[in-house]
């Protein structure tokens, strides 16, 4: 992977950096709203916030997803720019799976921007949007190997509990630094006893989708999959045990209203959030760089050929 970044060209790097993007804005908007819906303790201004938040994301989020379609056209192009205006290639995309994922997501956004409606029905419709978001991450990847639906769930479950972990650290890091301390350490409280079954849940969908992928945890590490997962596996225990000491240590002295306990929150939601942004980068850099559905890669660069001899004879 080190060798073909080492090569990349400039559509390639875009490509990574929009992707991460993409990752970004809709975890944190899908996460605004999951945290809307399980930190009860949240204060009125806050919630708010998250409210406004959760559909600047969204619309960050449809931006750089549509985004993602010329740049795929222009790779399928050898990486010219010419290929992220051609009408041919540009249709081929949109029908791809990729096409397909933007247009669920773009369907979830929608729904997410509902969160300003009133509660009664906002929240309702936010909550499919953000189900939407979530399964359209599915359509690519290692989602579309068999056994496809069961792979499909778990790896739905797995990005809305990372969107719930990234959704919370902005109410959490505000609350830590403006709010008396034992009002974030009581909204600190609130998500640490959602976290506990997020965490079992992250754990239990990561390890079954490896095992369903692979067939051999031990295996598994000498496959760029699975040392890719080992990578992660690292980061994510990492993050677990800041997640830990939060709750056994500084979420206490919250309560107490210990006169350092909110800048220390705040410090450990920067690292976990440092280590959640690896995660992101590190996923778009191998998903980018990496071919993981081949079936589709191979039937949009044979059609990718077909375009490029048309535009050769003059066709167009």
């Amino acid at each position: 992977m080190l060798s073909v970044l080492a090569t990349a060209d400039a559509v390639t790097w875009l490509s990574i950096a929009v992707k991460a993007l993409v990752y970004a804005t809709a975890f944190l908007a899908m996460g605004s709203v999951l945290g809307l819906l399980t930190l009860r303790s949240l204060p009125a201004p806050e919630v708010g916030r998250l409210r406004r938040m959760a559909v600047v994301w969204a619309i960050g989020t449809a931006a750089f997803s549509l985004l993602r379609l010329p740049l795929r056209a222009s790779f399928l192009m050898g990486g010219t720019w010419q290929g992220a205006t051609e009408p041919m290639m540009l249709a081929l995309v949109w029908d791809s799976p990729l096409g397909s994922s933007i247009s669920l997501r773009l369907i979830g956004v929608a729904l997410i921007c509902a969160i300003l409606l009133p509660a009664r029905f906002g929240r309702p419709l936010a909550a499919l949007g953000v189900l939407l978001v979530a399964a359209s991450f599915v359509f690519r990847g290692h989602a579309l190997e068999e056994p496809r639906l069961l792979l499909g769930l778990l790896i739905t479950l797995h990005v809305l509990g990372l969107a719930f972990w990234i959704g919370c650290f902005a109410p959490l890091y505000r609350l830590s630094g403006t709010q008396p301390v034992g009002v974030a350490g009581q909204v600190s409280h609130d998500f640490g006893r959602v976290a506990v079954w997020v965490v079992a849940g992250l754990t239990v969908a990561g390890g079954v989708s490896l095992w369903l992928l692979t067939g051999n945890l031990l295996s598994a590490l000498s496959t760029p999959y699975g040392q890719f997962f080992a990578i992660k596996l690292g980061v994510f225990l990492a993050i677990i045990a800041l997640a830990a000491w939060n709750k056994l240590r500084l979420t206490p002295a919250m309560l107490r209203q210990e006169p350092d306990a909110g800048s220390r929150m705040r410090a450990s939601i920067r690292l976990e959030a440092a280590l959640v942004a690896l995660i992101l980068v590190t996923t778009a850099v191998l998903t980018t760089v990496s071919a993981p559905d081949p079936q589709v890669q191979t039937a949009e660069a044979t059609a990718a050929e077909h375009s490029m001899k048309l535009n050769d004879g003059g066709f167009l």
